[in-house]
């Protein structure tokens, strides 16, 4: 119906001077929902800037808008001067903690040679008085053998002092020890961490695919040098061989707007002429359009012909047009033989000059039904 329209515009304007006129004859009638979008692939991987310890951080290299790249290559690469530095921090702290323990270690295996010699000379002592005090005590004159009774006492209070010793050195040693290897495994976690955070301040594809860079805040493209917050979206790795649209319509409109309904799509820049497709979804959400503008919107995704596919690049703009409904019978004329005068919309008619009318909704191919003020068979000029 839609093409009968368009033939109907180019054959019957009749040109009379400079003006032309248009014949308005009765007929059905799609009604139409129009919608602005873009070209979007449905199996497209997002890749934001790496988790870091700053809030906002620069980008140093950008794969190119439209290239294609295989698995592996580079998508792009973040500042991670800082992170580098921390690195470069974290071992030599852990270098030195290492050498520190090797020193101990040599100093601790000092220690328990020379405990174990001061121990055999402290039992020795013990064990050489215990004997001399485990002889027959009439052998001895009194005062003599008391003697000997004291020298076995300091000899034996000597001994277990020195094993009490070895223990308490023991139990530093081991917490010294200790101390220096929990403080060695938290620098290599760190460390390990910090290299991991070194290595996602690179974006790899995980796969081939289309490269598409992200936008900031204002629309803008990014570019290298930008800086990006956590939750931006830096570069896109899309799959152009699941191709769809991604539009927006009026808050008001979409509730016209069901999946599996007719849609028409015109892409300019690929050149391929109007698209048939149909609705895949409508969102169920409404959102502001945009930040600046107060417009309440839904999304709706609509079809690619499989066989148009290869023509088509994400982010190429497109017009959408839903066919809703049908009116039978119903008078449409093109928006652009519309004349308004004091924001009321009008007709110039052939022979009685200006009329008001009023507009019903959009009547597709760049028309609207008109719901009265206007006949059967009249010229409105163009």
């Amino acid at each position: 119906m839609r093409r009968a329209l368009v033939v109907l515009l180019a054959l019957a304007p009749a040109i009379a001077g400079a003006q032309q006129w248009f014949r308005v004859e009765a007929m059905d009638q799609p009604i139409t929902v129009n919608a602005s979008g873009i070209v979007a692939s449905v199996d497209a991987l997002r890749f934001g800037p790496p988790p870091n310890r700053r809030w906002r951080i620069s980008i140093t290299r950008l794969a190119q808008e439209g290239s294609r790249v295989e698995a592996g290559d580079v998508l792009a690469v973040f500042d991670g001067s800082g992170t580098d530095d921390r690195i470069r921090s974290l071992s030599a702290e852990l270098n030195a903690r290492r050498s520190e323990l090797d020193s101990l270690l040599e100093t601790q295996a000092q220690e328990i040679e020379d405990g174990r010699v001061r121990l055999a000379a402290a039992r020795s002592a013990a064990d050489k008085a215990e004997r001399k005090a485990a002889g027959d005590a009439d052998l001895f004159a009194s005062l003599e053998y008391q003697k000997l009774i004291e020298e076995r006492e300091v000899a034996r209070y000597a001994y277990e002092q020195e094993q009490l010793r070895v223990e308490l050195v023991e139990r530093v040693r081991v917490s010294k020890q200790a101390e220096l290897e929990a403080d060695i495994r938290r620098l290599e976690s760190e460390l390990e961490g910090a290299r991991r955070e070194l290595e996602g301040f690179t974006i790899t594809a995980p796969r081939a695919g289309l490269v598409i860079i992200g936008s900031n805040r204002e629309g803008q493209k990014l570019d290298v040098n930008d800086q990006v917050n956590p939750g931006m979206i830096v570069v896109e790795l899309a799959d152009d061989r699941k191709l769809v649209i991604e539009g927006e319509v009026p808050e008001f409109a979409a509730n016209r707007i069901a999946v599996g309904q007719a849609a028409e799509v015109v892409i300019d820049a690929a050149g391929a002429g109007e698209l048939e497709g149909e609705v895949l979804s409508v969102g169920a959400v409404v959102r502001r359009q945009s930040r600046y503008s107060q417009a309440m919107v839904r999304d709706v995704t609509v079809s690619i012909p499989p066989e148009s596919v290869g023509l088509l690049r994400p982010g190429m703009s497109a017009q959408i047009e839903i066919t809703v409904d049908r009116q039978e019978q119903a008078l449409a004329v093109p928006d652009s033989a519309l004349r308004y005068r004091d924001g009321e919309p009008g007709l110039e008619v052939r022979g009685k000059g200006w009329q008001p009318v009023r507009l019903g909704p959009t009547a597709g191919a760049g028309s609207h039904i008109v719901e009265s003020g206007l006949a059967a068979g009249q010229e409105v000029a163009l």
